[in-house]
């Protein structure tokens, strides 16, 4: 017997539906969730020091190349006097306790520290001839400068604190042994700020290679997107040494006589961190005469 085709059709129809329902549905595969926002914050330079800041070259084995470097015997101990002036001068956080101890210093070694530069004052005069002032008072800025870096100052005023101390309770033969450890220990706090510095380069180097090119730079509330205007060209970096354009005051290499209760008290050395071209060198002395570096108490501030 045949059935109509309009009722083999429906129930084809109903048989194809009953199967479809018996079969195991399709899972749908969720979407592939966003990856996750990272935040990532730019390096910034150690102890609030400027970002161009160029450290000093290395030696072969690894070292700081600073302006004391192969000091030793009486240039060792004139150079550690050189610091601990500045610390005298600059180091306002330890309330006068450097300025006592290096007044102090002066006055059981100032024998010692004249011979010494008596002996610095030949030294030059034979190499250099003509040129030993100016020779010399390139160098004793360069090392002025150096122990008057701002970042690194707060630690190299305890050390010296600390370096005075022991100098004070040493015979003068125990002094001329101890200066060249004396200058590594002074030196020890400039040489680890410039160790902070060279890994934040580093670091940002790596940040600048990974999130530099796409990192988006957003401006104030209503204010311009900063991506559609072309930043400023990087100032170049300068030269190990080099120091800002604009005259600076260094300690002298004669401290100042004491001064009256009303008169202020001598400016603390002003060496921005940030590099960028040399100072003109002043003499201290006449040109026409070896420089004659008499050994002075620093004076006490003014009282308030």
């Amino acid at each position: 017997m045949f059935l109509p085709r309009s009722l083999s059709s429906r129930l084809s129809l109903l048989a194809l539906t009953a199967l479809a329902a018996c079969a195991t549905p399709v899972k749908q595969v969720p979407p592939t969730p966003p990856p996750a926002v990272v935040p990532t914050v730019m390096p910034t330079p150690p102890r609030y020091s400027a970002p161009d800041m160029v450290p000093p070259d290395k030696d072969e084995a690894g070292k700081f190349i600073t302006p004391n470097r192969d000091s030793e015997g009486d240039q060792a101990l004139w150079h550690v006097r050189m610091g601990l002036n500045v610390a005298a001068l600059g180091c306002p956080e330890t309330n006068g306790q450097t300025r006592i101890l290096y007044n102090q210093m002066l006055t059981v070694h100032g024998a010692s520290l004249k011979r010494a530069n008596d002996t610095l004052e030949v030294s030059y005069q034979q190499r250099y001839g003509s040129s030993a002032i100016r020779m010399r008072e390139v160098l004793n800025t360069l090392v002025y400068n150096f122990f008057a870096l701002p970042p690194a100052q707060k630690a190299f005023c305890q050390k010296a604190v600390a370096t005075m101390t022991i100098i004070n309770g040493l015979t003068p033969e125990a002094l001329a042994a101890y200066a060249p450890k004396a200058l590594d220990e002074l030196e020890q706090p400039f040489r680890d700020f410039w160790a902070e510095y060279e890994d934040y380069l580093r670091r940002l180097e790596e940040w600048r290679k990974r999130f530099g090119a796409t990192v988006k730079l957003v401006g104030p509330v209503g204010g311009d997107d900063l991506n559609d205007h072309e930043p400023p060209a990087p100032t170049a970096p300068a030269p190990m040494g080099q120091v800002p354009a604009t005259p600076m005051q260094r300690p002298s290499d004669m401290i100042l006589p004491d001064a009256p209760a009303s008169a202020p008290a001598p400016a603390a050395p002003a060496v921005p961190g940030t590099p960028s071209a040399p100072p003109p060198v002043v003499p201290t002395q006449p040109q026409v005469q070896a420089p004659k570096l008499p050994l002075q108490p620093v004076p006490a501030p003014p009282e308030s």
